[in-house]
């Protein structure tokens, strides 16, 4: 008689565990430029695999990066995410409770790169359906920490 074994959901902190070492790994060997190039990769592979997932009915911009957010959110990369359209070329983005923002922190105070896989994911998102691509500026006031996992940015929204 088989006794089923009740699969357990994975901890934040184990996204944060491994974000770390595999972020810290391919920029010691490739060097922190090599590594956010392969990041981006990572994003725009990511992105195609999302759009197998998840539809994307509108190519509004502000529409394509709330669709990214939910899925996120949903899968719990993050506990929260919060966008507000400032205007057609601008979007603050609040997250919250983001579990890998120790690790991130963390690799970019010892000048490695982090993965940002939002952040890439949403720039695949931005290119392939707007034609868009975007500049961000950090609005936290202060350093994100462990204990809020909070980040603020500005998203500048522009052609390609």
């Amino acid at each position: 008689m088989s006794k089923e074994i009740p699969i357990k959901m994975v901890k934040p902190e184990f996204l944060d565990f491994i974000n770390y070492n595999i972020c810290k790994a391919y920029s010691e060997i490739h060097g922190k430029e090599a590594a956010e190039e392969f990041f981006r990769h990572v994003g725009e592979i990511g992105f195609k695999e999302l759009q197998k997932r998840i539809e994307f009915p509108s190519r509004e911009p502000y529409d394509v990066l709330k669709r990214v957010g939910e899925f996120l959110e949903e899968m719990g990369y993050m506990a929260k995410i919060q966008l507000t359209k400032v205007a057609d070329d601008e979007v603050i983005i609040e997250m919250f409770g983001v579990s890998v923002i120790e690790s991130s922190m963390r690799l970019i105070n010892e000048g490695a790169s982090p993965s940002h896989i939002m952040t890439n994911l949403m720039f695949a998102a931005l290119k392939e359906l707007c034609g868009l691509r975007a500049e961000i500026e950090d609005l936290t006031l202060e350093q994100p920490s462990k204990e809020t996992g909070y980040a603020k940015e500005r998203w500048i929204l522009k052609k390609l």
